[in-house]
């Protein structure tokens, strides 16, 4: 007679953070999403002794070393949350590497073509409130906003004050002139993967949390990614996993802690410890750049 099984895990998703808002996600038959694709190399700052504050930001918050677009695994699917440069700069390389569907808001999807050079019958543009059956996956979009921050500091441009019509899209090797930086601002869609296998996957960047689980909140996700803002402290983190219902947490756009040296490490401890003082199951994980992780659903001996 055949023993008994001491334990046994079911492979939900392997996970990687590459920078910013970019995830590449391997599904559990191999077909891999890649969402925000973006990578700014430290190179780029090679033998430059004079730079102007935009570039001294671009260098402490944004620049990485260790990665190129040669190391991702695949881009069956690219997800566009929206389309600056901080989270779009690689989407023509990686479309030029592996012919994926560029998957990205649809009043963005011209101009993305256009910037990037990708065949407009590769884009398929998203809309919020629809679901989209892919072959390998279900999507489910939402509205979303970008975040807020130059109202909150006290800072904004009208378009009079612009200097031309693609200020703000400079930067991080985008060709220019584009629409970038205007329609990225406009047009964010937030989103919920669902695998074959029911394992939902939350996508929610920039602001307007509450507004966003009140669509959401009934999907219940087993993994939330959400956009770590500047501003949040522990508890509101912490208090988001919660209303969202999300049994693990993982950030978005975190690598902006580094603008004010702030430990993320030590921040995410911190979430965790409110959860657990709570009674909550949930967890946050702040994880190490281009390092993969697998999520399972494991059962377990406890002898």
């Amino acid at each position: 007679m055949q023993n008994f099984e001491k334990e046994i895990s079911s492979n939900a998703i392997r996970i990687r953070w590459i920078s910013v808002q970019c995830y590449e996600i391997v599904l559990p038959n191999g077909k891999v999403i890649v969402t925000d694709p973006f990578y700014w190399d430290m190179h780029h700052f090679d033998n430059l002794t004079d730079l102007t504050s935009s570039q001294k930001m671009e260098k402490k918050v944004y620049a990485q070393s260790g990665f190129s677009v040669d190391d991702f695994t695949g881009a069956d699917y690219i997800i566009l949350n929206h389309i600056h440069g901080d989270h779009s700069n690689l989407t023509g390389e990686l479309w030029n590497r592996f012919y994926g569907r560029v998957l990205v808001p649809g009043a963005c999807a011209y101009e993305l073509a256009k910037v990037y050079d990708i065949p407009f019958a590769a884009i398929y543009p998203l809309y919020p409130g629809n679901t989209y059956y892919f072959d390998d996956f279900t999507l489910k979009t939402y509205p979303g906003a970008h975040d807020n921050r130059a109202f909150r500091e006290g800072r904004f441009k009208r378009p009079s004050e612009m200097e031309n019509d693609f200020s703000g899209s400079e930067g991080f090797g985008v060709p220019c002139p584009n629409l970038t930086g205007p329609l990225g601002s406009m047009y964010n869609i937030n989103f919920i993967i669902q695998t074959k296998n029911n394992f939902k996957i939350d996508f929610s960047a920039g602001r307007d949390y509450e507004e966003h689980v009140e669509h959401a909140r009934r999907e219940c996700p087993n993994l939330m990614l959400r956009h770590r803002i500047r501003s949040y402290t522990p508890e509101a983190f912490a208090d988001q996993i919660e209303m969202m219902g999300a049994q693990l947490a993982m950030p978005l756009h975190h690598n902006n802690a580094r603008a004010s040296d702030e430990d993320l490490n030590e921040y995410f401890s911190k979430v965790n410890n409110i959860l657990k003082s709570r009674g909550s199951a949930a967890r946050a994980f702040n994880p190490e750049p281009y390092k993969w992780y697998t999520i399972n659903l494991s059962i377990l001996s406890d002898e």
